[in-house]
């Protein structure tokens, strides 16, 4: 009996022992194809031809269990790559494609390492051509992290510059504007993306909730300016409908904001909530006499 108990220790012992040195070869050898990979790419070749190289640890990625418990490790090692990818002067369309690829890796390695997902996510959408992949990037992270503001703000900044979408992207602020502790601008940047989206309504029903939630004085007074100013962007844009629609029944301009109402197209030209008046210039346009520009937010050339 005593004999049996040794073998069965010894067994034991021995199946321990070949699980360290099985765990050591597997480490062994990512190390290997880690630093191989990193003396690959410091090495300056072209983005097409690393391409090929990162699908060890891409795959690896997607099967997690596969990195016996060095996921941090490899994500880090990734995330550098990344980095240095995105620190070239001029990115051309295949660094921008190699990024993607390397910060959903690490995303996959580590889903909790927020900053691969903001920067990832905005050096992502200065390309107009990458995009999609910057807003998929950063909507990943929020799922992560959803008590981060930065993450909408950003996909809402994306959507508005890099996708032309005002609508969408003044969306997306409001969604950051909600999360507690969020930049206290976000309320009126969202309003003015939503008025050039033509969504004043909308950018109404959101300020006077924030008005009703505010209790800074300060803050309280820019909200209760930009609804005057949402106001004047809504009724102009109304004004404008009407007066395409005057244009379109009777073939000429109308001479006056007040053949609108008696063409039946208003009830009645708008009061200008700043005291003002709405007026129309001799080509259409349509204006306040107290509001010098129109709701939109500054765009990138």
């Amino acid at each position: 009996m005593r004999g049996g108990r040794t073998l069965s220790i010894i067994g034991g012992t021995a199946a321990g022992w070949l699980a360290v040195l099985l765990l050591f070869a597997a480490s062994a050898f990512l190390s290997s194809r880690i630093l191989e990979e990193q003396r690959f790419y410091l090495t300056r070749q072209s983005a097409k031809d690393t391409a090929g190289r990162g699908n060890l640890l891409a795959e690896i990625s997607r099967r997690p269990s596969f990195a016996f418990g060095f996921r941090n490790f490899l994500g880090d090692m990734v995330w550098l790559k990344a980095i240095q990818v995105s620190g070239a002067r001029r990115m051309s369309r295949g660094d921008y494609d190699q990024l993607y690829r390397l910060v959903d890796t690490v995303n996959n390695l580590d889903p909790k390492f927020k900053t691969p997902y903001l920067l990832g996510g905005i050096i992502l959408g200065d390309s107009p051509d990458h995009a999609r992949e910057a807003l998929q990037t950063l909507r990943r992270g929020w799922k992560n992290h959803p008590a981060e503001w930065r993450f909408p703000f950003y996909m809402g900044y994306i959507q508005y510059f890099s996708l032309g979408d005002p609508t969408q992207g003044g969306r997306m602020l409001l969604s950051a504007a909600r999360i507690p502790g969020s930049a206290p601008y976000l309320p009126l940047l969202a309003s003015r993306m939503l008025s050039e989206g033509r969504e004043p309504e909308t950018a109404l029903a959101f300020l006077k909730e924030m008005i009703d939630q505010e209790t800074n004085p300060g803050r309280r007074d820019a909200l209760v300016k930009r609804i005057r100013e949402v106001i004047v962007e809504r009724d102009i844009q109304a004004l404008e409908r009407a007066r395409d629609e005057y244009r379109h029944r009777t073939g000429r301009m109308p001479e006056s904001l007040a053949a609108l109402a008696v063409e039946g197209l208003i009830p009645a030209v708008p009061r200008e909530p700043d005291g003002g008046r709405y007026l129309m210039a001799p080509d259409g346009e349509i204006r306040s006499d107290r509001v010098g520009a129109r709701m939109k937010v500054f765009r990138k050339r």
